[in-house]
C-alpha cells in the first residue's frame, strides 16, 4: 500500500499521542535496578513516621503527627477504607510498633514500657507491661528472630535475650536513633550524635557514612534484598561496607517521613498528607490496573 505524506504525517501524529498517553497512564518510577508504580492509598492529616507493615496481614502501623503534637499510632488496614487509632489508654505515650511475624505478636513501644495489642483490642492497657522504659524505636530482625529497642532520650540501644523479658545493652552500637542488622550480621546506624555509621562484622570499629550533613533527618530500614536503604530528604540511597560512600538510587520528589518495605517487594512511603505504596511492575505487564485501596483521615 502507498502511503502519501499527509497519510504518513496523521499516522505518525497518531503514534506519537498513543505513546504520550500509555505513558502518562503507566507512569513509573526507576529505584535501583527496578520501575515501580505509585499508588496513593491513604490521605493523612498531619505527617506519617515510623512505618511498619505486617506481613501476615499486609496492614501499615504509622505514627501521625501534626505541627508539633503526635496523634498517636494508626492501623491501616488492607482492603479497608478507614484509618483507625491504636486504642491506647490516655496516660500511655504509644511511640513505635514492632511486628514479630514468627511469633504472633505485634509490640507497642511507649513511654512506659512494651505493651502488646491483639486485633480489634478495645484497650491496650499498661497492665502486664514488659518492663518499665520509655521506648523510643523498635527493630526486628527477622533473620536471627531478634527483637532490639532504643531507650531513653539518650538512645541507648539493647536487645531481648533468649525469647525472655530480660534485655542487655548491645554494646557494638550503645546508642542509636535509628538501627538494621544485615542477615551478616553487619550493622548500620544512626547514631545519637545525628550521623550515619556501618560497623562490618570484617572490622573493630564503626566507620562513619559521609556524604550528609548532621542537620538532616534520616528514615534507615532494610529492604527484602538484605540492604540498608536510607531516605534523607527526598532521595533514597544504599549504604554498602566497601564504600563510605552513599549510593544513590532514587529520587522521589517529595520529603520522606516514613518508609517500609514488606513481603511483596512493595515500599511504602510516608510523606506530609499522604501515604504511597510503590510496586514493582512485572515486565509481561507494564501497564498494572490502579489499586484502589485508598483511605482518608
Amino acid at each position: 500500500m502507498h502511503r502519501t505524506p499527509a497519510l504518513t504525517l496523521i499516522l505518525s501524529v497518531f503514534v506519537n499521542l498513543f505513546h504520550a498517553s500509555t505513558a502518562e497512564k503507566c507512569e513509573r518510577i526507576k529505584i535501583g535496578k527496578d520501575h515501580y508504580k505509585r499508588y496513593l492509598i491513604a490521605a493523612v492529616d498531619g505527617y506519617p513516621t515510623g512505618i511498619v507493615v505486617d506481613p501476615r496481614t499486609d496492614n501499615i502501623f504509622f505514627i501521625l503527627h501534626k505541627r508539633n503534637f503526635t496523634k498517636g499510632i494508626y492501623l491501616l488496614q488492607y482492603g479497608s477504607l478507614g484509618v483507625k487509632e491504636l486504642p491506647i489508654s490516655s496516660d500511655i505515650v504509644g511511640q513505635c510498633i514492632g511486628v514479630d511475624s514468627r511469633n504472633n505478636i505485634i509490640y507497642v513501644g511507649t513511654n512506659q514500657g512494651l505493651l502488646i495489642y491483639e486485633y480489634g483490642q478495645k484497650e491496650i492497657s499498661a497492665d502486664r507491661p514488659i518492663g518499665d522504659d520509655d521506648i523510643k524505636d523498635i527493630y526486628m530482625d527477622r533473620a536471627a528472630d531478634q527483637m532490639y529497642i532504643t531507650v531513653g532520650v539518650h538512645r541507648e540501644l539493647y536487645m531481648f535475650m533468649n525469647d525472655t523479658a530480660a534485655v542487655r545493652r548491645y554494646d557494638r552500637v550503645g546508642k542509636a536513633h535509628s538501627f538494621v542488622v544485615d542477615s551478616k550480621g553487619n550493622d548500620f546506624y544512626e547514631h545519637s550524635d545525628g550521623k550515619l555509621y556501618f560497623y562490618s562484622v570484617d572490622l573493630y570499629e564503626p566507620v562513619q557514612v559521609k556524604g550528609f550533613h548532621r542537620e538532616l533527618k534520616y528514615v534507615l530500614k532494610l529492604n527484602n534484598h538484605d540492604e540498608a536503604i536510607v531516605a534523607v530528604k527526598g532521595s533514597l540511597f544504599k549504604l554498602r561496607t566497601d564504600s563510605v560512600l552513599p549510593q544513590k538510587v532514587a529520587d522521589l520528589g517529595f520529603k520522606i517521613t516514613g518508609m517500609a518495605f514488606d513481603d511483596k517487594n512493595n515500599l511504602v512511603i510516608g510523606t506530609k498528607g499522604k501515604i504511597y505504596r510503590y510496586k514493582p511492575i512485572d515486565a509481561n505487564d507494564p501497564c498494572p490496573p490502579d489499586d484502589y485501596f485508598f483511605s482518608v483521615i
